[in-house]
């Protein structure tokens, strides 16, 4: 026997009620998705790699996984799904009406630190709404968001609102030019204050400012709070305009029927497009999604100038809090098995088998020969409501036996209405 393969490190392997648990989130997020009015979109699961070079930040490109075709053409396995939107929107989709609401489910890849509850491949759920402006466009964000948590049954999740656009003012006012922000807001969005301070030093951001970002990023709590940032930021060049529309956003967001927001001026991102609103998920301190508005972002892509904002959820995440929150989902069980009680008897089951499942039933067949007692621990391990049972006695007499798996109860049931009845115990 040859040395046993192994999977690759970060990666894992799904099956049982794990796959369940993630299989049920993506149903989850299809049905909100569709209730919205997204139309699903897929891309490729490599991209030119100048795709996510351009905007990702260094964060997310020194985690790309790299190569080269045979051609020689510079590919990337896709780190997120943001940027594959916008360039199939770029390529295909600029011109169709506006605001053009697309979704998504994917994998993606990233050569990341190995730690709990992060995976070098994971899949991602997302939205992308392009070509709106509109304070209502960003409460959509919200108001989805809260539907999935609140649909998934999340325990203690919350929403946690900001405007990454509010910390790029205040570092233009301190004379860093856009370009120059993301390694200062990467700290921030870290919450590390050994580090945020350590790139405040760095900066050359004059004293008053560096202390109006930290008051700035210290302010959370509910809506009320927006009324101390506007304080805060007087004088700094449209932040009075970004404040009040980020309060438009909330009572929009609360018409939606959203009653619970957290304001956090401390939200900065990980991904370098953002430039408005940001908007995040957590449940028991775990973030499970993220987004916000990127208007540059079609553009630096090759597009024109287009407004869009957009949300992405970890659905593995989701799902493991999901199993670490106690909920089972549960393996689909089988509706029966059916069950020859010799070799002679499989022709037949397999005819009962066939009419069943062209009903619509979830039906199994013993294909291993089994004696019949083993044979119906392996019905009852499969989950299976009912077992059919074959014997020659039976068909005979033009019957089968329908044995009961959860109360052991069996009848004999007439060969030609097994399908009839069946359905109408399921």
């Amino acid at each position: 026997m040859g040395d046993r393969v192994q999977r690759p490190r970060g990666t894992r392997d799904l099956f049982n009620g794990e796959l369940e648990r993630v299989r049920h989130v993506e149903r989850v997020f299809k049905s909100i998705f569709k209730r919205y009015g997204y139309q699903e979109v897929e891309t490729p699961i490599f991209e030119s790699l100048e795709l996510f070079t351009k905007k990702s930040g260094s964060e997310v490109v020194n985690q790309i996984y790299e190569f080269k075709d045979k051609s020689g053409r510079e590919l990337a396995l896709r780190p997120e799904l943001t940027a594959p939107v916008v360039r199939l929107y770029n390529n295909q989709l600029k011109s169709e009406p506006k605001p053009l609401k697309l979704c998504y489910f994917g994998s993606c890849f990233r050569y990341e630190r190995k730690q709990a509850n992060r995976w070098r491949q994971f899949s991602q759920a997302g939205v992308e709404l392009i070509g709106s402006s509109r304070p209502e466009s960003d409460a959509e964000m919200v108001a989805l968001t809260n539907d999935v948590a609140s649909q998934l049954e999340l325990k203690d999740y919350g929403l946690r609102v900001g405007d990454i656009g509010v910390l790029r003012k205040l570092l233009i006012e301190g004379g860093i030019p856009i370009d120059n922000q993301d390694s200062i807001l990467r700290a921030i969005d870290s919450k590390d204050e050994s580090r945020i301070e350590g790139e405040l030093d760095k900066s050359g951001v004059n004293e008053e400012i560096q202390e109006k970002i930290r008051e700035l990023i210290k302010l959370k709590g509910d809506p009320n709070v927006l009324e101390e940032a506007k304080e805060l930021l007087e004088g700094v060049k449209d932040s009075e305009k970004t404040i009040r529309d980020l309060q438009e956003i909330l009572s929009r967001a609360q018409q939606l029927g959203v009653r619970d927001i957290n304001i956090d001026m401390g939200i900065a991102r990980g991904l370098e497009y953002y430039t408005g609103f940001v908007i995040e998920l957590y449940s028991d301190d775990v973030q499970l999604g993220g987004g916000g508005r990127y208007d540059d972002l079609i553009e630096v892509l090759g597009g024109e100038p287009t407004p869009a904002v957009g949300m992405g959820f970890g659905i593995d995440r989701i799902a493991q809090l999901l199993g670490d929150q106690g909920r089972d989902i549960g393996v689909e069980s089988l509706e029966s098995v059916v069950l020859p009680t010799g070799d002679e008897m499989l022709d037949e089951c397999l005819s009962i088998a066939t009419e069943l499942r062209e009903k619509g039933l979830s039906i199994d067949v013993d294909l291993m020969g089994r004696k019949l007692d083993k044979a119906l621990s392996y019905a009852d391990s499969r989950g299976a409501k009912y077992a059919i049972i074959v014997g020659p006695e039976d068909i005979g007499e033009g019957k089968v036996t329908l044995r009961d798996m959860g109360t052991g109860n069996q009848e004999k049931v007439s060969r030609g209405k097994i399908v009839k009845e069946l359905s109408k115990k399921i």
